[in-house]
């Protein structure tokens, strides 16, 4: 049983309780979620220079974090009447050809963390 295992480890390794961001215990969080992604998940286009997606509502918008492939994005984050977030993004410099891995992270308001990827294609000709 659990507990039995837990008499041979640390107290700390079986009785831990997650923590939110504010440090209370976190029972229970519902992930933010980022999506309607422009241009689209598998996209091909001549060429990648901005990109834009909608983060939920329980967003906390200063968790939002972006990278193309693996380098930082500087992004704007506007507030929607319907309280979600539209984020945009532009590239520093275009990619023109090959896989553009486009990695969104974030945090809800109550400490839950979600990482959303997507591809996009250049097919500059």
């Amino acid at each position: 049983s659990v507990f039995a295992l837990c008499m041979f480890l640390p107290a700390a390794t079986c009785w831990a309780l997650p923590t939110g961001h504010h440090g209370a215990g976190l029972t229970d969080c519902t992930d933010p979620r980022f999506f309607e992604e422009t241009p689209a998940s598998d996209a091909h286009v001549n060429r990648l220079e901005r990109f834009s997606f909608t983060a939920s509502d329980n967003t906390e918008p200063s968790s939002i974090k972006v990278q193309v492939n693996l380098k930082p994005v500087e992004i704007t984050i506007t507030p929607k009447r319907s309280g979600r977030f539209q984020v945009d993004a532009r590239l520093p410099e275009p990619v023109v050809a090959g896989r553009a891995w486009i990695r969104v992270m974030g945090m809800s308001v109550d400490g839950c963390h979600q990482l959303h990827t997507w591809n996009v294609y250049a097919d500059s000709q």
